[in-house]
């Protein structure tokens, strides 16, 4: 169908921005803490930009799942007590569906040029059910995190974040694993 790659090319594009929207809403919901807390939402900012499309070259996406897998480890460690587990969560899964986004990208991309339609078809298929099993645990994982936070709640080691930093950070959150997910299952 004419035109079908350059919509969904159009779509990406849009997907790349709200995504990096959501990225400066995370980092916006932080900036009234001290640096220690706001300071990986900035790397994960970083991060986002450079995994665009030619920014890094190829090994982009490979060093943006390891950087992000890094900074959900500190993000666990030193983030804000009220918020560590949820957004330890957010960052793991946006490390995962990078990962996943390497392994399509390496797929696709392999430069042998003789892969079949079906097999094509057959890994983009794999693609999206590994991203929707990812967004279902990652679901499951903030209803546990919540549940946990409320059963042995943290104990305080900071001001309690004010409820637009929090609305702010949730929905970056959110945003970016939605563009993220929806990227990767949409052709």
């Amino acid at each position: 169908m004419p035109g079908t790659a350059s919509r969904a090319g159009l779509v990406h594009d849009v997907l790349r921005v709200a995504g990096l929207a959501g990225a400066v809403l995370c980092l916006a919901g932080h900036l009234s803490s001290p640096p220690r807390q706001w300071l990986p939402h900035a790397v994960v900012t970083v991060v986002m930009l450079a995994m665009l499309p030619g920014a890094m070259g190829p090994d982009g996406l490979s060093a943006g799942a390891v950087v992000l897998g890094a900074v959900c480890v500190w993000q666990w460690r030193v983030g804000c007590s009220y918020r560590r587990s949820a957004e330890s969560v957010n960052l793991a899964a946006m490390a995962m569906l990078s990962a996943v986004a390497v392994g399509s990208e390496n797929t696709h991309h392999d430069g042998s040029g003789s892969v079949s339609a079906s097999v094509s078809v057959a890994e983009g298929a794999a693609t999206a059910w590994a991203v929707l099993v990812l967004v279902g645990c990652w679901g499951l994982a903030r209803i546990g995190a919540v549940l946990v936070s409320r059963a042995w709640p943290a104990r305080p080691t900071g001001p309690r974040p004010a409820r637009q930093a929090l609305l702010a950070a949730e929905s970056g959150g959110a945003l970016m694993i939605g563009t993220m997910a929806v990227m990767l299952a949409w052709p």
